[in-house]
């Protein structure tokens, strides 16, 4: 995979990252700005050291069998 060049960061971008840094991945961020996932993740630590609360990612996603299957048994209950 050729490596994408980067563009310089705007404050929009980091307000981007900043409200969905705790629900997207790093690769999902950085594919929808357009920049690198490394820049993603160097802008929260750059906001972090700055005393700025990031939220921390919420764990790994759901396995999607997992989640069809409670699905199933919500819907069996009702």
């Amino acid at each position: 995979m050729a490596r994408k060049r980067s563009r310089p960061l705007t404050k929009e971008d980091v307000k981007f990252i900043y409200e969905n840094y705790h629900k997207m991945t790093s690769a999902e961020i950085a594919e929808k700005l357009g920049i690198s996932r490394f820049q993603v993740t160097k802008t929260v630590s750059e906001l972090r050291k700055r005393g700025v609360d990031v939220p921390k990612k919420a764990g790994k996603r759901k396995n999607p069998i997992d989640e069809f299957v409670e699905e199933l048994k919500k819907s069996k209950k009702s």
